[in-house]
């Protein structure tokens, strides 16, 4: 078909009535290339949408129902198939026989075909999940990236192409001036997009009655309620030059026309009785007569007030030029949207596509839609309020409100929420890395509802995120400017998706239509989503390749759950905020600054460093980039750790980064820019925070700031101050002239933490690491305020503390549902007595189940620390990293091996700008990693045995797995107080005035020695010394090593080295400091004041720790087994285990003899059938690592 030849008969009736003007052929529609009949209807809701390429907004939501995303394709019905393929059912008795049989043999090869399809469906259906489900979270295979996520299939490029030039060789069919039939004028109603398409009609309209267009002016919304005149937006000479052969336009009412007030309000000078989509004929009939007789007139309203399929399609080729060429941008708005799309494509460092979003979820549209969504009682019962006050007439008494919500939500007539979107693109096999530009409004519920979508699409930004405040300055002064950004930005993405109706999204998909389909276009069919969202027996296997089949999907890592099912489970909750993604589902990976640069680290080697994780190890699953402790602090001569008075702090007393080392936080700009920076990356960004408030505030005595007010904090009359909630004896301490405890109980301390975090969430802050505040430095009251702010925050912060020195799982338990992660250790650095004593440690938190616990709004998980390997710097340093890792390759695979067995964070601690191949491979083991996220049942394993030999070789020793115990040595440390290790002091009299402390528990030692006993003493306040609350310290008592001595006993170590960790305790003068102050209870504990931990004594097995053999074990989400040796000794040692004791530790892994293959990771080697045992020598100081895969009896 010719674009020439549709309604010729309507041209020729269009000719006759249209005055002096004789209009030349041809102006562009879409169309296909295959012979497609012209079709032609009064009412535009009868024809298929994409023939149209303008899409008007009142159109049913999802005009296109019970169709599938992709939706491009000819007209030709079923049933002509149908008959093609099966003539004889056809009515016509002259099919030949022959025909028939062939027919006949080809329908039954197509039932053939299905029923064996059926029968592979209903079988996967009935197949258990390949994935692992745990609580709500499914544990799958990784999915590759496939090409045709990015490409458009093939089957809609190759037939489309626009056709929208002029057909009359060049030459101008526009009459003379004063030729002209008169002028009209329009008012373009409704956002950028709807004042669009009125200037669209406008042109055709002018065109079909000869008449000149007065340049349309842009009405004021009252939704929108923005001022913008044409020439704010378009670029006017060129709309006027580009269309000056097809319509006369004017920049401005004839100067003749003297009342110019006349044409807005005059009805003698407005035509108002034009139908919705009338036809063109309507205009010749009704319109130009009264244009003629006036000469100027307005038309109004224009919303939506001409067809498309009722006129000729040399009006529609119009309407595509305007659309598409006339209608251009101003250069400062095209030249913006042109950089934005290029730092879409190099967020990752490197040239990438990137998906452009178009989210209608904004309050507005909630309510507006009647529907059903998920949300707490309160909202429901607001959103309930609003749409009573804005829609009266629709919401009536509510009541039959919920069965409306349920027939548009089965209709597909409900915008999709972010969660939907979320699990609709993982479905269609997009990955966690997508690049995603969202083009949305306020979305309603803000980042709790946004939480879904983030979470699994991390790299998920708006032109706020892209560009700076600066740069949209210029553009915020018109909100239809910022609405033509993200029409560009997302007219230029490689995939678009639209998650409801309006004039954007439609634009959008018509623009890229017009184009040739060369990019993809994404439109979900909501009725059909619905179905499957509502199924709450449809596993994520079925939904993910059922409903989308995309080329090569495999099953993906997703949590997952029916999102009707989420909704009444939150209503059972009673109106408790319910998150649908989890903090921390899986431990955290990433990068802290700490063990390469200590504290010195400066923005520039930041940035370098994260630009070199975003390229290595994001894809490895890397997110976090964290800058250590310290940030703060200028770096001048006589700065160091523990030093006072070089920190750089805001007129609140809030530590703020140092301008000199962070250039970009001058001007009050914090971390914002460094974090807007490192998202841009692909990365999250996290900082590490001290305890209470810094000495350095409190000396300043600065106020405090209430951020709901905005001014100094206020309460019974009294500004408060930073002296007044300094609790200066529980200074932090191992750095004591830093920082201290803040009175929680007080509304000015709470406040005070308060302004800190809520600034940490305005930098843009993903993670933070608080320290000094667990194991020995433990203070329940700061956690548990700071955990409390964090659940209020509108951004998602994962939140860690720091250190570990001396936890226990009893005392862990107080404090892990606050938090995400929490150290277990003191700090681990790159010796072999550090890496053999996290053995112990790791053991005890597995077997209390404290591993991937609940946490704050997700999970928690115990920290072993950052991994300190390849280039590094010195605990404590003022230099940047300088040295090698001490430990050997064996050492360094003994600790990343045991730290995914025991599903530790992993935070890689050195250099990456200096990463060796060495340690790259290693970090990014996909053993390790695999296991480390994916697996379970994850416990030591004591059934092992171990022969070493001698340097002779002659003498073989056999033992079972632990190395015998050495002299144990009675050692002080700290638990909750809780816990029953805690009981067992006494106070006894030994000389006249003298009273011991005594822990008279029995150690149950071989070698049996003396009972550990301090002298006590009651604690005086000296002259010098300022105690916040004298009174809470009355009857706290000193201990001492000697009545005579001066030396108290110290409970927190000034170090906290993990190696380091036990100890007879630390003495230093005795002064009013908490942690020199104990108080022994009738129940036989003795409580710290600094840390509210209580004291017990237990065997230094340090000797024990760092030699030996050990083992641990664990499940893969595939039905594999892990099975890992570490040899502790100084020796190569050879390390067995029995097929029948893995067994038992692992009922249901199918460990029978001679069913298991199994291969060894580091070495390669492929072992075979595990008969009996597995055994290996194993170097010294080095792992073994098995994985065993077994087939099942049955």
């Amino acid at each position: 078909m010719d674009c020439d030849e549709p309604l010729q008969q309507s041209k020729k009736r269009f000719t006759q009535n249209s005055g002096s003007h004789s209009p030349k052929r041809a102006m562009a529609e879409l169309r296909h290339s295959s012979s497609i009949g012209a079709r032609s209807s009064s009412s535009p809701m009868k024809r298929d949408e994409d023939s149209s390429p303008l899409i008007s907004d009142t159109q049913s939501d999802d005009d296109a129902r019970g169709r599938h995303v992709h939706k491009d394709r000819g007209d030709r019905s079923f049933c002509s198939y149908f008959h093609s393929l099966c003539p004889f059912l056809n009515e016509d008795v002259r099919v030949s026989t022959q025909s028939s049989r062939i027919s006949l043999f080809l329908l039954v090869f197509v039932v053939l075909v299905a029923s064996i399809s059926i029968f592979s469906v209903v079988r996967r259906l009935n197949t258990p999940y390949l994935c692992r489900k745990d609580g709500i979270v499914l544990h799958c295979p990784q999915v590759k990236e496939s090409p045709s996520l990015w490409e458009n299939p093939l089957s809609a490029t190759t037939s489309w192409k626009p056709c929208a030039e002029r057909r009359d060789g060049g030459l101008s069919d526009v009459p003379p001036e004063n030729e002209t039939n008169g002028y009209i004028f329009i008012h373009a109603e409704g956002g950028l997009n709807q004042q669009r398409i009125a200037i669209c009609n406008a042109v055709a309209v002018a065109k079909i009655m000869n008449a000149t267009l007065i340049l349309p002016v842009l009405k004021q919304d009252q939704i929108w309620k923005d001022k913008t005149n044409f020439e704010d937006i378009f670029d006017v000479d060129h709309f006027i030059d580009y269309l000056k052969d097809d319509v006369r336009i004017v920049r401005d009412i004839p100067e003749w026309f003297t009342d110019k007030t006349e044409l807005f309000t005059s009805i003698r000078r407005t035509v108002k009785n034009i139908p919705k989509y009338a036809p063109a004929q309507f205009y010749i009939d009704n319109v130009l007569p009264r244009v003629k007789e006036k000469k100027i007139m307005a038309l109004k309203p224009f919303v939506d007030r001409l067809g498309y399929d009722n006129v000729p399609s040399e009006i529609n080729r119009l309407r595509c030029r305007v659309n598409y060429h006339a209608l251009k941008f101003l250069p400062e708005i095209e030249q913006m949207a042109d950089l934005l799309a290029a730092r879409m494509r190099n967020r990752t460092g490197g040239s990438n596509p990137y998906m452009a979003l178009h989210l209608r979820f904004e309050k507005g549209m909630v309510g507006l839609s009647f529907c059903d969504f998920v949300a707490t009682r309160e909202e429901k019962a607001s959103m309930a309020e609003y749409r009573k006050k804005e829609w009266p007439r629709r919401y009536k008494n509510g009541s039959h409100l919920w069965q409306l919500a349920l027939q548009k939500r089965k209709e597909g007539r409900c915008p999709l929420e972010p969660g939907e979107v979320a699990v609709i693109l993982r479905a269609m096999g997009y990955p966690k890395e997508t690049q995603i530009y969202v083009a949305s409004g306020q979305v309603y519920g803000g980042q709790n509802r946004m939480a879904p979508l983030r979470n699994m699409f991390p790299n998920l930004v708006t032109k706020q995120e892209l560009a700076t405040k600066e740069e949209l300055d210029k553009f915020r002064k018109h909100v239809t400017s910022l609405a033509a950004l993200d029409f560009l930005v997302c007219l230029k993405s490689d995939v678009f998706v639209m998650t409801h109706g309006g004039n954007f999204a439609k634009l959008i998909i018509g623009a890229r239509r017009y184009m040739g389909h060369r990019q993809k276009s994404i439109k979900p069919d909501k009725g059909l989503m619905s179905k499957s969202f509502g199924d709450p027996y449809m596993g994520w296997a079925t939904f993910a390749e059922d409903k989308f089949k995309p080329e090569g999907l495999e099953q993906i890592c997703l949590e997952w759950r029916p999102m009707r099912r989420l909704t009444l489970e939150m209503e059972e909750l009673g109106g408790e905020k319910v998150q649908a993604v989890e903090h921390a589902s899986l431990p955290p990976r990433g990068w802290n600054s700490y063990d390469s640069f200590c504290w010195t680290v400066s923005e520039e080697e930041f940035l370098q460093s994260a630009e070199t994780i975003s390229k290595k190890l994001l894809p490895h699953g890397y997110e976090y980039v964290v800058v250590d402790y310290l940030w703060y602090r200028r770096k001048v001569p006589g700065a160091y750790v523990d030093s006072l008075g070089f920190d750089v702090i805001d007129k609140w007393g809030r530590m703020i980064p140092d301008p000199v080392r962070w250039p970009s936080s001058k001007g009050g700009k914090g971390f914002s820019e460094v974090a807007k920076k490192v998202h841009s990356m692909g990365l999250k960004f996290g900082i590490h925070v001290m305890r209470g408030i810094s000495t350095q505030a409190v000396n300043a005595n600065t106020p405090i700031l209430d951020t709901t007010k905005g001014i100094a904090y206020e309460e019974g009359g009294k500004k408060w101050t930073a002296k007044d909630i300094g609790i200066k004896e529980r200074a932090c301490a191992w750095m004591s002239h830093g920082f201290m405890s803040v009175n929680t109980k007080s509304g000015a301390g709470r406040a005070f933490l308060r302004s800190l975090y809520e600034q940490y969430a305005e930098w843009g802050v993903d993670f933070v690491k608080h320290d000094c505040v667990f194991g020995d430095d433990l203070d329940v009251n700061e956690i548990s305020f700071v955990s409390e702010v964090l659940k209020e925050l509108d951004r998602p912060i994962l939140y860690s503390l720091s250190p570990g020195t001396s936890v226990t799982p009893a005392m862990a338990k107080a404090v892990s549902g606050l938090v995400n992660m929490y150290r277990i250790t003191g700090d681990d650095w790159d010796t072999w007595r550090d890496v053999a004593s996290h053995f112990d440690v790791t053991r005890d938190f597995s077997t209390s189940n404290m591993v991937g616990a609940k946490g704050l709004l997700g999970k928690s998980w115990p920290d072993l620390d950052m991994l300190p390997l390849g280039w590094l710097t010195d605990p404590g340093s003022n230099n940047g990293p300088h040295r090698k890792c001490n430990l050997n390759f064996y050492e360094q695979r003994t600790q990343m091996t045991l730290w995914s067995m025991a599903k530790s964070p992993l935070m890689y601690g050195g250099d990456v700008r200096n990463l060796d191949e060495a340690t790259l491979s290693l970090i990014t083991n996909p053993t390790l990693l695999e296991i480390n996220q994916f697996s379970s049942n994850n416990m030591e394993f004591p059934y092992i045995t171990s022969t070493t030999s001698s340097k002779e070789g002659d003498t073989n020793t056999k033992r079972k797995c632990l190395s015998d115990k050495t002299l144990e040595v009675q050692v002080l440390g700290l638990t909750s107080c809780a816990d029953t290790k805690a009981v067992g002091w006494s106070a006894e009299a030994v000389e006249q005035d003298s009273e011991q402390i005594c822990w008279k528990l029995n150690l149950g030692n071989k070698h049996q020695t003396p009972p550990f006993c301090l002298y006590k003493r009651e604690s005086r306040l000296t002259s010098d010394e300022d105690i916040t609350d004298e009174q809470q310290y009355q009857g706290k008592l000193h201990l001492l090593a000697n009545h005579r001595t001066g030396f108290c006993l110290h409970a927190s170590p000034k170090r906290k080295i993990t190696s380091k960790e036990y100890k007879r305790g630390s003495f230093s003068p005795c002064k009013r400091d908490a942690n020199q102050m104990w108080e022994l209870h009738q129940n036989g504990t003795l409580t710290n004041s600094y840390s509210g931990l209580c004291a017990t004594v237990k065997s230094d097995e340090a000797k024990s720790n760092s030699a030996g053999v050990r083992s641990w074990i664990a499940t893969g989400r595939k039905g594999e087994v892990y099975v890992a040796f570490f040899n502790l000794n100084p020796v190569k040692t050879v390390i067995s285990a029995k097929m029948s004791d893995l067994a038992k530790a692992l009922p249901g892994a199918n460990l029978n003899d001679g069913s298991c293959k199994y291969k060894e990771v580091w070495s390669g080697k492929d072992y075979g059938i595990a008969n009996h045992s597995i055994s290996m020598a194993v170097e010294t100081h080095g792992p073994a690592l098995f994985v065993l895969n077994c087939v099942s009896s049955l």
